[in-house]
């Protein structure tokens, strides 16, 4: 495991105040409090993907994915329903790093299943072309089977470290459009005093 996340599984968790104070702050509109609420989070996603087994270069990817499900956790996060984020994001963490191990396992043409075409790819538009033709190679786009990295450099002609690069830019921008959704409900939690 590299240093990088080495230390985020070692961060001390929030308190109940603490995160309850900067969901209040978040769901406000403090970008701030939310990238905190994000950090403090990143301890469950790296514990996860190290309980499903992944190591080395897939942890990396596993902790990238799993980042984007703790970010649609830390936007749906309410705690005044008296749930920890922690607790909360569990699910979603899991979710999104099942979807990147499922998405690694290349597929070959005898094997792939066909889909029907998928409409729900319009979140993809914004993004630069070759951006969202990453995306939509590695995670399947209508009757196409999602691809590895190592596939879709082929397919693109370029190198896996580049796919890579460019599969971060553009989940960048996704978790920048995420970052403008957010629940705006009065806040009710018990914050702890100061």
């Amino acid at each position: 495991m590299d240093s990088y996340l080495r230390h985020l599984i070692s961060q001390t968790p929030l308190t109940a105040g603490e995160e309850c104070r900067l969901a209040m702050a978040a769901r406000a509109g403090d970008g701030d409090a939310r990238s905190a609420l994000v950090v403090a989070g990143m301890r469950s996603v790296v514990q996860r993907a190290l309980m499903l087994g992944l190591r080395d270069e897939q942890l990396r990817d596993g902790v990238q994915s799993g980042a984007l499900g703790l970010i649609r956790a830390v936007d749906r996060f309410d705690p005044d329903r008296g749930v920890r984020l922690a607790t909360f994001a569990w699910a979603w963490i899991g979710a999104a790093l099942q979807t990147e191990r499922r998405l690694e396992v290349e597929l070959t043409a005898d094997q792939a299943e066909v889909r029907e075409p998928d409409e729900s790819w319009a979140w993809l538009d914004g993004l630069a072309p070759p951006l969202a033709e990453v995306l939509r190679l590695r995670f399947g786009a209508g009757a196409e089977p999602a691809m590895s990295r190592r596939a879709v450099a082929a397919r693109l002609g370029l190198t896996e470290s580049r796919v890579r690069t460019m599969e971060a830019e553009a989940m960048r921008h996704l978790r920048g459009r995420l970052a403008k959704i957010g629940h705006r409900a009065s806040p009710q939690c018990v914050v702890d005093p100061p």
